[in-house]
């Protein structure tokens, strides 16, 4: 693959508290952010790197890493079902 360039990518970015942390009071929250960040090519959208920051993300990117490296693009991430309350459904719904 190609080097991709400013004006050739999208990048899709959320920062959130994580619901393992919501009952916590907010100075508490903010020492833990759950952050999500998908980068597409934008031309099709392909999804070419996955940045995520926050609990149990190495579970996360281990799986979606299979759907990236089979040419997953973002239309194929929003197609799939969101299991609420996770943090992963922040990567699947537009």
């Amino acid at each position: 693959m190609s080097a991709l360039g400013d004006g050739e990518i999208r990048v899709y970015h959320k920062q959130f508290t994580d619901m393992y942390y919501d009952l916590l009071p907010p100075d508490e929250k903010r020492k833990h952010p759950t952050e999500v960040k998908i980068i597409c090519a934008e031309t099709d959208e392909k999804i070419v790197g996955l940045r995520l920051l926050g609990v149990g993300v190495s579970e996360i990117l281990q799986g979606f890493s299979v759907g990236i490296r089979m040419g997953a693009t973002k239309n194929d991430f929003e197609s799939c079902v969101a299991i609420h309350p996770t943090s992963v459904e922040e990567l699947v719904t537009p």
